[in-house]
């Protein structure tokens, strides 16, 4: 018990060290994506090359019998070349490397790589993509649906994808195609499919409220195969509302020290409908609940879970009932009640490209009101984006 207040004691330091130099906070996950694409700022033809790089450190204390602790420590680096035909369309190639640090079972090589193929159509509201999606956590969902570190284990999501946006709806549905298979192949097809719809319902001067849909579900099985393995179909849900009080709208200039309080409730769901059941419980449901706080330095989110027999394939270990720890003593906690602390923090790098480079602090500490146990996470990460225009041509 000591070792756990020694490093909760240590990250509450380097998070009250930082605090200084933290002055560009963003309350939402941003700083990880890439800047807007070029192809849909100009109408010529153009040829790009895109630079992404992603470096994680991500340090997991958990001491529960639901979730591991552990270290993720390492580097993404993307590198694609691109073909814009005009504002509308955009083909794209190129290739993912990844290296986790300390990883020498591997001879020093790459932990991944892989090909990187992107079709994408973008027209007035619609937006259409085949290959490599626009995925992780651009998908807006909440953490007890997606996992926050698939960021880092699963960067790529390969499918296809159909986006809509407009001043009131936006939509996002996918398809990501996990696992193929192939006649007599020894594994399963796997594949997940996903929504994230949120509508407006109040817009004004300073306020704004909406109603998001959240839906996915992932698929194991296939009939060309040899594992006769029971059919896998698991389906998760949430349905909430999202309210956003804003201190200053984007037409006034920014003087207020806070930039905004939002509150979000959800209802959260859990239904087993494969062919023999994979957990103890075969539904559940979850409430989940958060108030955050952004200022122009800092942001907090404090957040409430209480889960009775939910757990989703996709979504954050920690939301679960159903044990996720390597030991095989595993034990299920059929209720999950939680609070939640974030403190949310990136800060830009002066360089020339001034949006380039960003770094990431991010802390979670957890407490188990059923078990009283407290557990911790914390977060360092740095991400490099940029386009160069190789060629451009005359219409």
């Amino acid at each position: 018990m000591k070792s756990i207040y020694f490093k909760l004691f240590f990250s509450s330091f380097v998070i009250l060290s930082l605090y200084p130099f933290l002055g560009f906070a963003q309350l939402d996950n941003t700083s990880f994506y890439p800047k807007k694409e070029q192809y849909f700022l100009s109408n010529q033809r153009q040829i790009n090359l895109e630079i992404d790089y992603f470096g994680f450190f991500r340090n997991r204390e958990f001491f529960e019998n639901i979730a591991d602790g552990y270290t993720l420590f390492g580097s993404h680096f993307l590198s694609k070349l691109s073909y814009s035909a005009d504002s509308t369309l955009k083909i794209s190639a190129g290739v993912f490397l990844r290296k986790d640090f300390g990883s020498g079972n591997n001879n020093g090589n790459f932990n991944q790589i892989q090909p990187y193929f992107q079709f994408s159509y973008k027209k007035n509201k619609h937006h259409f993509i085949l290959g490599n999606l626009e995925g992780n956590l651009k998908h807006s969902l909440i953490e007890p649906l997606f996992n926050f570190e698939n960021i880092i284990n699963r960067r790529l999501e390969n499918g296809f994808q159909y986006k809509f946006l407009s001043k009131n709806t936006s939509l996002d549905t996918w398809v990501d195609w996990v696992t193929m298979i192939y006649p007599y192949s020894d594994f399963d097809e796997e594949l997940n499919v996903g929504l994230s719809l949120e509508r407006n319902i109040k817009t004004s001067k300073n306020w704004k409220s909406t109603i998001p849909l959240q839906l996915t579900a992932i698929h194991k099985g296939g009939q060309i195969n040899t594992t006769k393995t029971p059919l896998i179909t698991i389906f998760n849900a949430a349905i909430g509302n999202k309210t956003t009080y804003y201190f200053q709208n984007d037409n006034e200039e920014n003087n207020s020290y806070l930039k905004y309080i939002r509150t979000q409730l959800y209802g959260v769901f859990f239904i087993d409908n494969s062919s023999v059941a994979n957990f103890d419980f075969e539904n559940g449901m979850g409430i989940y609940a958060n108030l955050e706080f952004a200022t122009k330095k800092h942001q907090l989110m404090f957040s409430y879970w209480r889960g009775k027999d939910f757990t989703a394939p996709l979504g954050g270990d920690i939301y679960s009932s159903a044990s996720r720890i390597f030991a095989q003593n595993s034990k299920d906690e059929s209720i999950r009640n939680l609070l939640i602390l974030r403190i949310l923090t990136n800060f830009s790098i002066p360089n020339l490209a001034k949006d380039d480079a960003k770094i990431v602090f991010r802390a979670t500490p957890y407490y188990n009101l059923e078990t009283n146990e407290l557990n911790f996470s914390t977060g360092l990460y740095a991400t490099f984006n940029t386009q160069f225009l190789l060629k451009s041509f005359k219409n």
